[in-house]
């Protein structure tokens, strides 16, 4: 079943390659030992670059994938970063990039670490993965630790990454499967995933396309900026979770949006293309999950701009309608009855045992977290001012950290460092 979910992530994330064979490749155990020929006509041989590395990066890319492209120059940067302690190699596994074309792409790129072929996509293969870009890490004991499909964001993410495989305490091998986050002290509010647009006279359709599961909903703001407010759940990973949209192929993460009086994640999306382009499609998920019910929408500024979305739709080879909806509406909830503090480390583990203050102008009162790591305080409603007093030995957070809380109950995930993760 097609859906527009996977052209954009297709287009943003990664791009799609020919299905390959059943994988030979595990996380945790050893990975094939391969030479390849790079550009410049130097071997690298998996083995012989752990005799003086701590670690291999294995890119697998093609010259045609645009979020490879996308991603190089933070591969670089991290290149610049790590090189002395990690070996860089990245094979195009494609058959018609020859190392010609290859070199030229790195010129073009300013690109210097080691790239060449995947001569006959061996490596792609015994990855067995369905796209480009992918990247392997592979530790000091030959063994896969680390395995992402589809473009990292950030350099410091590569570096993230990097780091949970270097230095004299990595003495077992460390299986990943999310890229970690450095112990920064932050908390987010959650409740339930939702996206509101919060303009006055704004109105919604549901656009039902054949094939798909549900409605796509379309909102026409009559206004050239949409205000748009999401929410997540204690589920979702905050840091992950990101807005995009189709025409500018912009980007928004999360913690970037924070409106901390508001506890909510606040964006203004304007709907004054330069292109002249008449509508936005916007998609809000977790990359870092595999989200299997990501949210999509359309924002238009005008009723008119519909017919537009639905050509679009039809250019796509869909069969669509649309009809006139109910405004959004908050979803019947529990009342809140108290203030819930979620404190985690920066892997989602709970951390029991961590006391934070709960004070208002006249009077402070200390809680714990509880082996599940919440701390659940049903005192008068009040704006409080949390601060954290300690943590468990081992975990660390920033000494000047404070949360107001707002007179209203509800609920945050507080993350603190883990300091055994690097």
């Amino acid at each position: 079943m097609k859906k527009i979910i996977l052209l954009i992530l297709t287009i943003l994330v990664l791009c799609i390659g020919a299905a390959s064979a059943d994988t030979g490749m595990t996380l945790g155990e050893p990975f094939m030992d391969f030479t390849a020929t790079d550009t410049e006509g130097n071997t690298f041989t998996l083995s012989e670059a752990l005799k003086d590395h701590e670690a291999v990066l294995l890119n697998i890319w093609a010259t045609w994938c645009g979020p490879c492209q996308g991603e190089f120059p933070d591969l670089e940067t991290a290149y610049q970063k790590y090189k002395d302690k990690v070996a860089f190699i990245a094979l195009s596994y494609d058959d018609e990039d020859t190392n010609e074309k290859i070199a030229a792409f790195m010129e073009e790129y300013k690109l210097t670490f080691p790239m060449g072929r995947d001569e006959g996509a061996a490596l792609y293969n015994y990855v067995a993965q369905y796209g480009v870009p992918t990247t392997i890490v592979i530790d000091r004991f030959g063994n896969a630790g680390f395995l992402r499909l589809g473009s990292f964001n950030t350099a410091e993410e590569i570096g993230n990454v990097l780091d949970r495989y270097l230095g004299d305490d990595y003495t077992e091998t460390a299986v990943l499967t999310k890229i970690p986050k450095k112990g920064t002290t932050r908390a987010y509010p959650v409740s339930s995933r939702a996206m509101h647009v919060d303009n006055e006279n704004v109105k919604k359709f549901n656009f039902n396309i054949v094939g798909f599961d549900k409605p796509v909903p379309v909102y026409v703001v009559n206004d050239e900026t949409a205000h748009l407010r999401f929410e997540i759940s204690p589920a979702d990973d905050a840091a992950d979770m990101m807005y995009y949209d189709d025409v500018k192929v912009a980007r928004v993460d999360l913690p970037d949006i924070l409106d901390m009086e508001r506890n909510a994640f606040v964006y203004d999306q304007t709907l004054v293309h330069p292109e002249g382009i008449p509508y936005l499609y916007g998609l809000y998920y977790n990359v870092g999950s595999g989200d299997p019910d990501p949210m999509e929408f359309f924002l238009v500024q005008k009723e008119e701009n519909l017919e537009d979305v639905a050509n679009y739709l039809r250019e796509m080879e869909y069969e669509v309608s649309w009809e006139a909806a109910e405004d959004d509406t908050p979803e019947d909830k529990a009342e809140q009855r108290a203030y819930v503090l979620r404190v985690e480390d920066q892997d989602g583990n709970p951390v029991p045992g961590t006391a934070v203050n709960f004070c208002t102008d006249e009077a402070c009162t200390m809680q714990q977290s509880d082996e599940n790591g919440v701390i659940t305080f049903d005192g008068e409603k009040a704006n409080y001012h949390v601060q954290i007093l300690k943590v468990p030995e081992g975990y660390s957070f920033d000494k000047d950290f404070e949360l107001y809380t707002g007179e209203n109950y509800g609920e945050w995930v507080l993350h603190v460092g883990n300091d055994s993760l690097k």
